[in-house]
């Protein structure tokens, strides 16, 4: 520091001016520390790395949804009004990760390290998001609106140990504990079969049968399968020798086909509840069969594009026209792309609310969401996180059952809100 007199408080003119452009520096240096890398007062940059090759190749839709939505946001209303009063441009780099943990990380490190981005949103499955989440945490780089329903991701004490990472879609635990305490209503005396997949399913699974435990319910035939297997035939086939009237499946789309299929063939005519992820109309119940899909029970979030309940849906109006207008090519029944269209809306919502141009901002206003609607969003759902208290922002569903067009409600939005089950980590067998 300089004590004495200020040369800014003589009157001569060639000071002052020398006072004003010190002044002008010391304020955009101010401004370019506050500001991180990758955002701009005219742009924003994103990475998304999801599967655009392997057998999980089917979700690349979702790179392409989140892409052709900030096309459209870019084109129309010039980018996305940001909290700060500015509007920004949105730019989106998209990479293949084919699911694998090991190519997540290198992609993750390409975006830090080579792009500079600003935020990873809509990286698709639990592996590759838990491969990457210590890099981005390290690199205190927001992984934002992820997809994947591990319950992990929403935990209080890894939310506290991994604060950077943001679940996106609803959780595993969530959804089974709705699904229990609905099947507790319905049919109370029920003879449960479940089947469950290696992946995701286990933390569906095991939520689900303590939560039956609790309720009271009667759990009489488990069956769970890996990927690799080519077919879950004979596993259908056990589990309608157990006598079971009710069958709970949290599969992926390929293995709820067969199910489908194989309950049809063997005349096995249980009441059919298939979560989230496998109840597509488009991607499943339809490729499956119409007639023999009818009757299917699901919790859904999302508005189904393939689903005649929304022909005259404004929000999927707008993503319809606008996705095919903005990535040419996309298969805009696919619910992949639809989760893409929700990840881009989730991540505008969170940036109308960020005060200011930095990391920690877009993170403070991601875990304060409250109450906040997001197109494509079914009516009644909205977006809710509390700190580390809460970091599941989706904790409602809508029970629907299909009737072999489209699904029809079933009583009203069930709100799970604050009530998910704690996550508890699968005891590793020996």
């Amino acid at each position: 520091m300089i004590y004495g007199r200020s040369p800014c408080r003589s009157p001569s003119g060639r000071r002052l001016m020398f006072c004003a452009v010190a002044s002008a520096l010391i304020a955009w240096s101010a401004a370019a520390r506050a500001a991180d890398a990758g955002i701009s007062d005219s742009e924003i940059v994103f990475g998304v790395s999801v599967a655009q090759s392997g057998p999980n190749a089917a979700y690349g839709a979702i790179g392409v949804g989140v892409k052709g939505c900030f096309d459209y946001l870019n084109a129309e209303q010039g980018g996305v009004k940001v909290g700060d009063g500015k509007t920004r441009k949105i730019k989106i780099e998209t990479l293949d990760d084919a699911m694998e943990p090991a190519r997540a990380l290198q992609n993750a490190r390409r975006f830090v390290e080579q792009s500079k981005v600003f935020a990873v949103i809509g990286n698709n499955g639990t592996g590759a998001n838990l491969g990457t989440r210590s890099y981005y945490n390290a690199e205190k780089i927001p992984q934002a609106f992820i997809g994947s329903g591990g319950p992990m991701f929403g935990a209080r004490a890894e939310v506290e140990k991994f604060p950077w990472t943001m679940l996106g879609y609803l959780s595993y635990n969530t959804e089974a504990a709705m699904y229990a305490e609905f099947i507790k209503q319905k049919w109370p005396n029920a003879k449960i079969a479940l089947i469950n997949d290696d992946s995701g399913g286990p933390f569906f699974a095991d939520t689900f049968v303590k939560t039956a435990k609790a309720l009271g319910l009667n759990i009489v035939a488990h069956e769970e399968h890996s990927y690799s297997e080519p077919t879950i035939n004979a596993k259908i086939s056990r589990l309608k020798e157990s006598g079971a009237d009710v069958f709970v499946e949290a599969t992926t789309p390929k293995f709820v086909v067969q199910a489908i299929k194989q309950t049809a063939a063997i005349n096995w005519k249980p009441v059919h509840i298939v979560w989230n992820v496998g109840a597509s109309i488009g991607g499943t119940l339809v490729p499956a069969g119409a007639d023999i899909s009818k009757g299917i029970y699901s919790g859904l979030y999302i508005k189904d594009a393939t689903n005649p309940a929304f022909a005259n849906d404004e929000d999927m109006k707008t993503y319809l026209t606008k996705l095919k207008q903005y990535a040419p090519g996309a298969n805009v029944a696919d619910q992949n792309a639809t989760m893409g269209w929700y990840d881009c809306m989730a991540t505008k919502a969170v940036l109308e609310r960020m005060k200011t141009p930095t990391r920690d901002a877009f993170m403070a206003s991601i875990r304060s969401l409250d109450n906040v609607k997001v197109p494509i969003l079914l009516e009644g759902i909205r977006l809710n996180t509390k700190g580390t208290a809460d970091g599941y922002p989706i904790e409602s569903v809508q029970i629907a059952q299909f009737d072999g067009v489209k699904f029809v409600p079933v009583g009203g939005v069930l709100n799970y809100e604050g009530r998910t089950p704690a996550w508890e980590p699968r005891a590793k067998s020996n």
